[in-house]
């Protein structure tokens, strides 16, 4: 560790806040640090390694030969707390403020993993880089994962450039000091970003189709349940929002069962503290450079896995639906085992913005498989394009004509998998839901997905997709007595009409 003290002097104005396009499940203001005048503050330095770059590329360049998502960062240990890094500086007021500032060197971004984080009623951390153009945060108590007993980890998105300062709040009146211990500093050697020279989303193939180009205009609901997951500084897989006959918009989410981290498991290891999940991640149009907006919340827990047909149903640490301008859609499904004619795969290639893949076969089981599990799909040419799946689709969903999931991207097995280079020969296997739904005559309910997505245990074979649901609360007395009803927490309409969720 590199350390250094050194003096930051802070003057109201100076400086000014830009906003950037990326939104995590936080109070999106100010750090505390930018509103303090004449104050004088003091941080350590945490430099870490720079790249050796010729080693990451071939690393890189074999996981493309093998059809793996490509990294954006490499992972650098650490062991960072609020004991052992940064300074601290006591307000006027008895307020604390820790700062320490990372360096990666020559980082295009730089990303935090946490294995503790656990802050009190009032407490706020905050990222911005070193001039300010870009900040995150407040994360605050209610991004924690379990009480300070049984602490869990985060993660923080992405902040451009090669140095960021990480800044903890804490007020004078807390009684249980937080939490933070940083596990890995995520450094990044990609831009994430559309638009620029150096871009890396857009990788996917040149054949593949935006998700609001013609062919997905019939499909703009269904869209919404999709996410990107991104775990460990790499764009990894694919997941989808998926109903339950309770229709309550739970934060489930269906992917591959591979997608899962080496030795996790919903029996003996289910929790997903550095997986993080983008939401709406489109092109606003057909084409078009535009960095789109990018929502993304952190963290899950794995409900219902099993191998037989590569599926993994996780339940989301922080649900979207608190970030009202996500827009959420949970997809329906059928686990009768029938196929039904033509559909579409909407997915991640590549980490890419969202795509659409369209088919029009009766998917049938799969011959390129280790079992009889799987639905085999080729692809068709459309109007823009010829969309196959690629490395970082896996786990999107197959939704079939009548809208509702019939599997989950596993990939091309034994088959072709030429991609973009042959669309018309490229292959996708697709775990069947309806093998899933009983985990394939699983006596374990966490390895099938029917006590999880039938807790009404209705019996139902198939259920329609569903919105976001809106809660509306309506007073019971006739006056205001200006008070918030104690299980609304988000926007009020009147005095006397207040909604939790209003998209």
């Amino acid at each position: 560790m590199k350390k250094i003290r050194y003096a930051i002097f802070l003057v109201i104005g100076l400086i000014a806040l830009r906003s950037i396009g990326h939104a995590q499940l936080n109070t999106n203001e100010p750090p505390v640090s930018f509103s303090l005048e004449g104050i004088q503050l003091e941080s350590d330095l945490f430099e870490t390694p720079a790249l050796d770059m010729a080693a990451i590329e071939k690393e890189d360049s074999i996981d493309e030969e093998e059809g793996n998502p490509p990294r954006f960062g490499y992972r650098h240990p650490v062991n960072l707390t609020l004991n052992n890094s940064g300074i601290w500086t006591t307000l006027p007021n008895g307020d604390r403020l820790w700062l320490l500032e990372i360096h990666c060197p020559e980082a295009k971004s730089i990303n935090l993993l946490y294995d503790q984080y656990w802050l009190p009623e009032g407490a706020k951390l905050f990222i911005y880089n070193k001039d300010r153009t870009h900040t995150i945060g407040a994360f605050t108590s209610q991004n924690n994962k379990n009480e300070r007993a049984a602490i869990r980890g985060f993660a923080t998105g992405l902040v451009y450039g090669e140095s960021i300062y990480v800044e903890y709040y804490e007020p004078k009146s807390v009684t249980h000091p937080g939490i933070i211990s940083i596990a890995y500093i995520v450094h990044g050697y990609r831009y994430i970003t559309i638009g620029s020279e150096n871009s890396w989303f857009g990788d996917s193939g040149p054949c593949q189709v935006n998700v609001n180009c013609d062919e997905g205009l019939s499909w703009q609901r269904e869209k919404n349940a999709i996410a990107m997951i991104l775990k460990n500084g790499n764009r990894l897989c694919t997941g989808s929002l998926v109903n339950t006959t309770a229709l309550d918009n739970r934060p489930l989410l269906l992917t591959a069962n591979h997608c899962l981290p080496s030795g996790s498991d919903a029996v003996t290891n289910p929790n997903l503290d550095y997986f993080s999940f983008w939401w709406n991640y489109e092109l606003p149009s057909c084409t078009g450079t535009i960095d789109p907006q990018k929502h993304e919340t952190s963290g899950a827990t794995i409900v219902a896995n099993n191998s037989v047909s590569d599926f993994a149903l996780l339940r989301l640490s922080e649900d979207p639906r608190e970030d009202s301008d996500i827009d959420l859609y949970y997809l329906g499904w059928d686990k009768s085992g029938t196929s039904g004619t033509g559909g579409v795969g909407i997915h991640h290639p590549r980490g890419d913005v969202k795509k659409i893949a369209t088919y029009s076969i009766t998917p049938a089981t799969s011959d390129c498989m280790f079992n009889n599990n799987f639905w085999k799909i080729t692809w068709d040419p459309t109007a823009n394009g010829h969309s196959v799946t690629e490395g970082g689709s896996s786990g999107s969903p197959l939704i079939n004509s009548d809208k509702r999931v019939i599997g989950q991207l596993y990939g091309s097995g034994y088959c072709p998998n030429p991609n973009c280079s042959n669309p018309a020969a490229d292959v996708g296997n697709y775990g069947k839901f309806s093998v899933s739904w009983t985990g394939n005559n699983a006596t374990d309910s966490r390895r099938k997905l029917q006590p999880w997505l039938d807790p009404a245990n209705t019996g139902a074979s198939v259920l329609d997709g569903m919105e976001k649901r809106t809660d509306l609360y309506v007073r019971d007395g006739d006056t205001d007595d200006g008070t918030v009803p104690s299980n609304v927490q988000y926007m009020w309409n009147s005095p006397d009409i207040w909604t939790e969720d209003a998209n």
